[in-house]
């Protein structure tokens, strides 16, 4: 980020304050809940693009797998965090708050 440009980390989609991929209570998982019981997904299968944004989403429509899916968002910001300088997928990236 560019100096006094603030962002946020996205990919707390189970709101616990905690960005995981992977792990013991990872985000991805209400991911794919979120697109196998959209009312459209008749096949339940994890391709599914269930439209509109949501705490699910990262860009406008949720998808598991497939061709735009939101897990890859997670996976990028734990695995380019700057605390895990060991890479690992487990890596979880707690909230912080801007204190005043």
């Amino acid at each position: 980020m560019p100096t006094d440009i603030l962002g946020m980390w996205s990919g707390d989609v189970n709101g616990d304050s905690v960005i995981q991929y992977s792990g013991t209570n990872p985000d991805t998982p209400s991911i794919l809940s979120h697109v196998i019981n959209a009312a459209g997904n008749f096949l339940n299968v994890p391709t599914y693009s269930a439209l509109g944004y949501n705490d699910n989403d990262m860009n406008g429509s949720t998808q598991y797998s497939g061709t735009a899916p939101d897990t890859p968002f997670i996976s990028q910001n734990v695995l380019s965090h700057s605390g895990n300088f060991l890479n690992f997928s487990t890596y979880a990236i707690e909230e912080q708050l801007p204190e005043n």
